[in-house]
């Protein structure tokens, strides 16, 4: 189940109109199977955005996050990509992904590639 916890936007005036010009979604993202939760944070902006999931013990991301720089910095992430028709745009576009990489740490949680984002999330919870 996920809820809407806030939602910020900042909105420009032309000609009398108001335009969204870009949009932050945090969102918290609970299963019922469990007592504890993950939040979703949907940055969105005039011709790109991105979604990450914070869990407990680290994070699901779209493909705006780079594995290897996270790699790096000894940070537990997997990472899925959407494609050019599909973009990950929303918490649930990317729990319905699949992992596409993920650094070592994130494996060492049982992360891996080709699973699906929601089961990758509730072994980071």
């Amino acid at each position: 189940m996920i809820w809407d916890v806030v939602s910020l936007s900042s909105a420009h005036s032309r000609e009398g109109t108001m335009n969204v010009s870009s949009h932050v979604k945090v969102r918290r993202i609970s299963f019922k199977e469990r007592k504890t939760y993950a939040q979703g944070i949907e940055a969105r902006w005039k011709g790109g955005g991105w979604v990450v999931i914070i869990c407990n013990k680290g994070m699901v991301g779209c493909g705006a996050f780079d594995v290897k720089l996270m790699e790096a910095h000894n940070q537990v992430i997997a990472v899925a990509r959407g494609t050019i028709e599909k973009h990950l745009v929303t918490c649930e576009d990317l729990l319905n992904a699949r992992i596409w990489g993920a650094t070592r740490l994130a494996k060492g949680f049982g992360i891996k590639k080709g699973m699906c984002c929601r089961e990758a999330v509730e072994l980071l919870l």
